[in-house]
């Protein structure tokens, strides 16, 4: 894999945006560590619902995540929003790595490195993704 600065936002060409929640903040008012990782989530749920609708509903065949890797690089804060910076890093025969940049007021306060298997979540096997969905995935490829 090539080097990319994550915390630039012209990086990412998939965006979601989240709300900074009041229940998101820890007792000195910044935006709590464990709320990276859900922000993370939002981000890529809503990239991988995007390729492939139905694929995070955790039944039957599509994807979980098998490492999630946060950089905290600054403080967040109430009241605002985050946008959710994702891109393609690697695709491989089962798993992809997405990694993402987490912004606020065009700063950006964590990356994050998603490395994620498809699967049969029944019998928890993974299996080969498929060829429609590594063209989707190749669409965002850095």
């Amino acid at each position: 894999m090539t080097e990319i600065d994550l915390t630039n936002p012209e990086t990412f060409p998939y965006w979601t945006d989240e709300v900074i929640r009041f229940a998101d903040l820890d007792r000195l008012n910044h935006v709590n560590n464990v709320k990276f990782a859900t922000y993370s989530e939002s981000g890529r749920v809503d990239f991988l619902e995007h390729l492939d609708p139905g694929c995070t509903s955790g039944s039957g065949v599509g994807w979980v995540i098998a490492k999630l890797t946060v950089n905290f690089l600054a403080a967040a804060y109430y009241p605002g929003t985050v946008k959710i910076g994702t891109v393609v890093r690697r695709i491989g025969n089962s798993s992809v790595v997405l990694e993402q940049g987490l912004f606020t007021n065009g700063t950006c306060f964590s990356t994050i490195e998603n490395v994620l298997v498809w699967a049969d979540t029944k019998n928890e096997t993974s299996l080969p993704l498929p060829a429609d969905l590594k063209d989707k995935l190749e669409t965002y490829l850095k």
